[in-house]
């Protein structure tokens, strides 16, 4: 069949067209944001799309306030734990779970939702999968936030701030972990038949971490009295502790055993800290 030629050239000009914008393709409007962190033994996972300002009335107009957000763009905002967690004295089990907000000029009300697989908010929220709902105050900013920002703040072993911002308001959530159950359970578990390596973790523990010296100090002693090859590393541990302690009387034999050691294994690094030890008791 014979085509007129302005059909046929209106037919490869359409072909062009959808080649050249297959190859430039559209720019996201909200970028899809990835955050995972490890804090002491829980590792958490946020995932949310962030749309930004341009221009715009955020909360109270393209947000409206006292109505529930998906707390970004696309399919709703995720954040997932690995192990428990607690905010606001409400223990939240491990898993993933969706971020609701309900953004109002002063305070938000912050929500953890049992489901993850929405592409907004629910239709009917379900009071039984809300398993956490906190109130938090919103914290006015003086700059204007372009794109949505969720992440992780300031953070110990222990706790960590989960922050929302855009525009000019930021809510900060307070999450405490259970570093402290999780790690008495594994050296519950592990000092139930441990080596001189596992008393040595649990005593360097104490030291940095949880400040029982005096757990720590028999612990470190267990793990001297039980190694087959002494190591200086351990009797470093036990000036460190015997220092916190205030017990350095007998100090200089612990120093002396565990400087020979570090000398006869070459570790520079175990010199130098016998000879920083030594200035902390002159």
């Amino acid at each position: 069949m014979n085509y007129p030629k302005f059909v046929l050239a209106a037919f490869f000009l359409l072909i062009s067209y959808q080649l050249t914008f297959a190859q430039i393709g559209r720019l996201p409007l909200s970028p899809l944001q990835k955050i995972e962190q490890n804090i002491g033994k829980t590792d958490i996972a946020i995932e949310y799309s962030r749309p930004s300002k341009k221009g715009r009335k955020i909360f109270g107009a393209l947000v409206p306030y006292g109505e529930y957000w998906r707390t970004g763009a696309n399919r709703n905002t995720t954040i997932e734990f690995n192990e428990d967690v607690m905010i606001d004295n409400q223990r939240i089990k491990k898993g993933k779970y969706s971020i609701i907000t309900k953004p109002a000029p002063r305070e938000w009300t912050f929500i953890l939702y049992d489901e993850v697989t929405n592409w907004d908010v629910p239709e009917i929220m379900d009071d039984s999968k809300m398993v956490c709902s906190y109130i938090v105050p919103v914290i006015p900013l003086n700059e204007s936030i372009e794109s949505l920002s969720i992440g992780i703040g300031d953070f110990t072993n222990y706790t960590f701030d989960l922050f929302v911002q855009w525009d000019k308001s930021r809510i900060v959530i307070p999450v405490s972990l259970t570093t402290k159950e999780k790690m008495a359970t594994i050296i519950d578990d592990v000092l139930s038949g441990p080596s001189g390596g596992d008393y040595y973790s649990a005593a360097v523990y104490q030291l940095e971490s949880e400040k029982e010296y005096r757990q720590g100090l028999e612990w470190i002693n267990k793990a001297i009295e039980i190694r087959e090859e002494k190591v200086w590393y351990d009797y470093r541990v036990k000036a460190l502790l015997m220092i916190e302690l205030g017990e350095t009387e007998n100090i200089g034999q612990t120093i002396n055993i565990g400087n020979e050691l570090a000398i006869k294994k070459n570790s520079e690094y175990g010199i130098r800290e016998f000879k920083r030890i030594n200035g902390l008791i002159k």
